[in-house]
């Protein structure tokens, strides 16, 4: 099928034409990305693609070559793509502002809240993080905003009892 790089014959079958160039197209892939779960997806999509378009990809004079550059190609996208999500991740890191410290106080505070149940948790979270009034709680949770009242009143009762402080919060229901 394949001599020295010069395609002699184009497989009839798809399945024939997959087998003998698969491994070809995974190690091209991998020497463009240094990644083998990446030289897989890579080469999957390439062959999708000539699966597609088997019908004209098969009367080809050389379809391994065809699906080679499409495996290149990709890559070269991917590449881009990967290169631009990290410009735009430094300079979105760059324009956050400072994150503040916790006091140790405040630090015993949020590690009980992380141990009520799920929902108390989230509710105290929306309610003292980003300072959200019942109703966008309840809209944020989707859930009633009795349902939200009764978590805060739960999830703060068993703050209480754990830090054994009353006057934690100012804005009890």
């Amino acid at each position: 099928m394949e001599t020295h790089g010069t395609e002699v014959r184009a497989p009839a079958q798809y399945g024939e034409f997959y087998h003998h160039f698969y491994r070809s197209v995974v190690a091209l892939a991998y020497g463009l990305s240094g990644s083998s779960w990446a030289a897989e997806d890579l080469a999957q999509e390439a062959f999708l693609r000539a699966y597609r378009d088997w019908a004209s990809v098969s009367q080809m004079a050389a379809p391994g070559a065809w699906v080679k550059k499409v495996a290149v190609n990709l890559a070269l996208s991917r590449f881009r793509r990967l290169r631009a999500e990290g410009m735009a991740v430094i300079r979105l890191s760059a324009a956050a502002p400072p994150v503040v410290p916790m006091s140790l106080a405040h630090d015993s505070f949020w590690m009980e809240v992380r141990r009520l149940p799920k929902r108390q948790a989230q509710a105290i979270a929306l309610r003292y993080i980003d300072d959200l009034s019942i109703a966008d709680i309840a809209v944020t949770l989707g859930v009633a905003q009795g349902t939200v009242k009764a978590l805060l009143h739960q999830g703060r009762a068993g703050i209480s009892r754990k830090l054994g402080a009353k006057g934690w919060f100012d804005d009890e229901i």
